[in-house]
């Protein structure tokens, strides 16, 4: 009953700020109802960002901690028909509802991890937690942090909106890890819009979608630990999807305007975005180029990226004030781990880390030193972590990356002529983002790093899978299920089962070299450190592993059941469907016949 309470009293109070926050600041816009809700919640989340940074930066005013749930009742209040109307449309209703089923199942899981474990990922969500402590007031600015670490060493956004809530909710670790992964679901938002565009109005798309997020292992393992990744994807793909609009609102500043400023909350949120606001900005620099000479060509660039300037100056300028530039700009890792001195080191290394990236390790048969342990369970969940959490092409599961490239290559072939003339716009916006993706990384990662900056390449992949999965043959769909139950059982459920194993803390602190031995460096480090913090995770609740096991099955089985129905329902896709993938298509074209398997 504890569990539940602090799941629904969290899930309340991060919902009742982010949506409550920013709903009524787009209710008046142009936007489909949809569109305000996802869009709605990211410029919540800056707004709260904005209140809980006040906060802290004012110690002197403590009612400001009260800030973001009291601003969020005062807007609803306000404008509260506009919301209603948002709220009452049909398709909020069925996005909500997905949304909803994915945000009960990543929390379902969360509910199975009593201590973090996979290869080497370890620690990360220490340092989170410290950091959420320093914005929720209780911990000093000037103190170290895990690893003798600085506080800009990391964008703060996430951390002070968690921290912020936290001193509502209270300072305990299962809370934070709860809030955190209310903000990691997000990322699901902006995806199902994209697989309503790309899928052209198709119901089937947006259920597939919802799916293919819940047995994804990339998605279910950054959902439910305890870092940035994924409200900064969150952030990002509410940008882009504003930044590629519908031709008939391309030309509206307002709408450019608003889309850099969620592209500036991701970087705010994690550095992982700055390779796709780099390819964006390149790309509209590039689109631009025969403008350039106007003065009304820069007057309105300078009026998009305003916002988004002035959103950046709320973090830089005080941690420059504070901290100075050396600290604000070159204590994070991408150039900590970085030692090369050359310009061929330089390359080399970035070369390295893009082709094992690429190439799965199975291929390349690294050292596997590492993950030797006597656990032929942990072996074969660490073998596999490798591929889908740190390899490109595997983080869209065994069977979804080949489907993904036919998909693609299917879709190029047979694109209208309108949108083959925006063909280079993805060419450019992902082959840029692989590029500056893996170049981000400091060091050579001999496993690959696309966990770190591409996750926000995953959910636009399985957004395209869904729209497009009625360009499958049934024996293609087959062979892509079949992929994905093998993901789910080696990628999730082997996951979350080795997360759930119970280490009484007389093992750790006596037989800590025989976990070594049984689970490798990677559980053991974590496990070391739960037990020297003596924080309290939420997998430690005393709940019944069964009736959370039936729960989940549920879960998935109504989720596969809205799947079912949608299937059922489909109808062939309308000629007046508002949804786009490309800008310049302003005529459907007709649909092509499947490929045969």
């Amino acid at each position: 009953m504890s569990l539940l309470l602090d799941f629904t009293g969290c899930a309340v109070l991060f919902w009742g700020v982010v949506f409550g926050l920013g709903l009524p600041l787009v209710a008046g816009s142009a936007l489909r109802a949809t569109e305000k809700t996802v869009i709605g919640a990211g410029v919540g989340l800056i707004a709260a960002y904005l209140l809980g940074l006040a906060a802290y930066a004012l110690p002197s005013l403590p009612f400001l901690r009260l800030a973001m749930p009291g601003c969020a009742v005062i807007l609803v209040a306000f404008r509260w028909r506009a919301c209603g109307e948002i709220l009452r449309d049909p398709s909020v209703r069925d996005l909500l509802a997905s949304y909803l089923l994915v945000t009960v199942w990543v929390l379902g899981f969360l509910a199975l991890v009593r201590s973090y474990s996979g290869a080497s990922w370890a620690l990360d969500w220490l340092g989170h937690y410290e950091r959420a402590q320093v914005f929720g007031g209780i911990w000093p600015t000037d103190r170290a942090l895990f690893g003798n670490d600085v506080v800009p060493s990391r964008p703060p956004l996430a951390n002070v909106v968690t921290g912020s809530l936290l001193t509502v909710t209270g300072f305990s670790f299962s809370q934070f890890q709860i809030l955190t992964s209310l903000a990691s679901s997000l990322a699901f938002l902006p995806g199902w819009l994209w697989a309503v565009r790309i899928g052209r109005g198709s119901r089937f798309a947006p259920a597939a979608f919802t799916v293919l997020v819940m047995v994804n292992p990339s998605m279910m393992e950054n959902a439910t630990f305890a870092w940035t990744k994924l409200p900064t994807v969150f952030l990002v793909l509410c940008g882009l999807y504003l930044f590629v609009p519908i031709k008939s609102e391309a030309s509206s500043p307002s709408r450019l305007s608003l889309a850099f400023l969620l592209l500036a909350g991701g970087l705010l949120t994690h550095y992982s975005a700055a390779p796709y606001i780099l390819s964006l900005v390149a790309i509209y620099v590039w689109q631009r180029r025969r403008e350039w000479r106007s003065v009304q060509a820069w007057r309105q660039a300078a009026l998009a990226a305003l916002p988004a300037a002035l959103l950046l100056f709320t973090w830089f300028g005080w941690a420059i004030a504070r901290y100075g530039v050396s600290d604000t700009f070159l204590s994070n890792t991408s150039v900590t781990l970085s030692h090369t001195r050359s310009f061929t080191g330089f390359f080399t290394e970035k070369a390295l880390n893009l082709v094992n990236t690429l190439v799965p390790h199975l291929l390349r048969a690294p050292d596997y030193a590492f993950i030797e342990q006597s656990s032929t369970l942990g072996y074969v969940r660490d073998f596999t972590f490798l591929l889908y959490q740190v390899n490109l092409p595997l983080l869209f599961g065994s069977s979804g990356a080949v489907v993904l490239i036919r998909l693609l290559v299917f879709a190029w072939k047979h694109a209208s002529p309108a949108p083959r003339g925006q063909r280079g716009f993805w060419a450019w916006f992902v082959g840029g983002t692989i590029v500056l993706g893996t170049a981000a990384n400091g060091g050579i990662d001999a496993w690959g790093i696309a966990h770190l900056c591409l996750l926000g390449l995953l959910v636009l992949g399985l957004a395209f899978i869904a729209g497009r999965i009625d360009d499958l043959s049934r024996g293609w769909r087959t062979a892509l299920a079949i992929g994905l139950a093998g993901d789910f059982v080696l990628g999730v459920a082997l996951q979350f089962h080795l997360q759930n194993l119970s280490f009484p803390p007389s093992d750790l602190a006596h037989n800590a070299a025989g976990v070594l031995s049984a689970y490798g460096p990677g559980a053991w480090l974590n496990l070391q450190y739960k037990l020297a913090t003596g924080w309290t995770f939420v997998g430690d609740a005393d709940v019944p592993r069964p009736l959370l096991l039936a729960g989940l099955v549920l879960i998935l089985g109504m989720a596969l059941g809205r799947l079912r129905r949608a299937l059922t329902e489909q109808s062939s896709v309308r000629p007046d469907s508002p949804y786009r993938l490309l800008p310049t298509e302003t005529s459907p074209s007709p649909a092509p016949p499947p490929p045969s398997a």
